[in-house]
């Protein structure tokens, strides 16, 4: 069996519409705003525009160090350092650079009659083995009407009715102490990373209504929200109001 070669063309110019991306949307200025920096060393955006370029091209920093193709200026430890770090604000970062799409770009393509949305949705996020993932729980998976185990992810995205923008998402893991099979780490919770991991253990209504309101904040506005009718109870649908 042959092996499929590589089209570095087509790689040379994911990775230039990449850069041109960060720039246009100024992405480093959005990451120092939440707090992803580092003390020393390789540039946060530089890490950042590495992740991303592999999704893009189909690559991982695992074959790159095993094939000898690796040539980048860092090593694994900064790497996962970086996206391990517990002080950088991603919920915020995801907003802040979904408002700068929406209202720089998308805003002015559109008649002011359409009517923009908010749409909420949760989906399975399956870990099979999750004993030493942290907040690994067991989860109802509303597709199927069982339990299952790994977390709930639930999605925030903003549509005008022909573009779709995710804005924001969230592991829910379970609240209940008997459905959680992985460990439980414990971090102040004044911080970003005790923030984020009480919210993973908040109920998913709940949880929908931060997200909301973290896009609002973010200067996203929309005329409706949608959602799955098992988020439609009076209370949910007052507060959203």
């Amino acid at each position: 069996m042959s092996i499929v070669s590589q089209n570095n063309t087509n790689e040379v110019a994911l990775v230039d519409c990449i850069q041109r991306f960060f720039s246009k949307h100024q992405v480093g200025k959005l990451l120092k705003k939440c707090n992803g920096t580092k003390e020393k060393g390789v540039p946060a955006i530089t890490l950042l525009r590495y992740k991303l370029g592999n999704i893009f091209v189909g690559k991982s920093m695992y074959m790159q160090k095993k094939i000898g193709s690796f040539k980048e200026e860092f090593s694994k430890n900064t790497f996962y350092r970086f996206l391990n770090s517990t002080k950088t604000n991603w919920l915020r970062f995801t907003t802040l650079l979904a408002a700068d799409i929406i209202n720089n770009d998308l805003k002015d393509l559109t008649s002011e009659d359409r009517k923009d949305v908010f749409i909420i949705d949760d989906s399975l996020f399956n870990r099979s083995s999750c004993k030493k993932t942290e907040l690994g729980s067991r989860v109802f998976d509303h597709v199927d009407m069982t339990y299952k185990k790994g977390y709930r992810m639930l999605t925030l995205s903003w549509s005008d009715g022909n573009t779709l923008i995710p804005v924001n998402s969230c592991l829910v893991a379970s609240s209940k102490e008997s459905n959680v099979i992985g460990p439980v780490k414990s971090f102040d919770k004044r911080t970003i990373a005790g923030q984020r991991r009480k919210l993973a253990q908040t109920k998913a209504p709940e949880v929908m209504l931060t997200l909301i309101d973290t896009a609002l904040k973010a200067g996203i506005s929309a005329s409706y929200v949608l959602f799955d009718c098992w988020f439609a109870n009076p209370a949910q649908i007052q507060a959203i109001k």
